[in-house]
């Protein structure tokens, strides 16, 4: 089953290794080019488990390593969610969203933010399953992947009673509130 735990430092490649599987899956679903963008996208990783692993918080499943998110500057927003292909679809996503969110809560904020490929159309279905809504599109450049990425940024309060913001709707109903 799930477990969920601080990350350690000798697990940084292995997270990276479990990031960037999951990235590649996630982009190949959309058409894009994995390994034009892959040594980029690995470096990067591996950069990021190395520099951040105090705050990651990694799921294993029956003891495997399955999946890891972060909340980089201990903040409100969620920067990383990963899970390993062979893994997705047996809730160590969402175990390790609520973590994440519970470290949230308790350092005091109200909502917690993320953003997303704005065509990673899994992740954003997930979110929406927890109950994030999605607050913003926008473009930005991606200094490790070198180039500019569509995204979303999204919402969930923790208080009810917050009026989503009306950004219409989309061929995927992914983007209506």
């Amino acid at each position: 089953m799930i477990a969920i735990r601080p990350a350690t430092s000798a697990e940084a490649q292995d997270l990276a290794v479990i990031g960037l599987a999951a990235w590649e899956k996630a982009i190949g679903v959309w058409g894009e080019d994995a390994g034009r963008l892959r040594e980029n996208a690995e470096e990067a990783y591996y950069d990021f488990c190395t520099r951040c692993w105090p705050d990651i918080l990694v799921a294993e499943w029956d003891g495997d390593l399955a999946g890891w998110g972060s909340c980089e500057k201990a903040d409100d927003f969620i920067t990383d969610l990963w899970v390993l292909p062979e893994f997705q679809g047996r809730g160590i996503g969402t175990a390790l969203l609520e973590e994440i969110e519970t470290g949230i809560k308790q350092r005091g904020f109200s909502a917690a933010r993320l953003d997303t490929h704005a065509r990673n159309i899994g992740a954003i279905r997930l979110y929406k399953r927890q109950g994030y809504r999605v607050k913003t599109y926008f473009v930005t450049y991606s200094e490790p992947l070198d180039e500019d990425i569509d995204k979303v940024e999204m919402i969930k309060e923790f208080e009810p009673g917050t009026d989503p913001v009306d950004l219409g709707t989309d061929d995927y109903g992914l983007y209506d509130n």
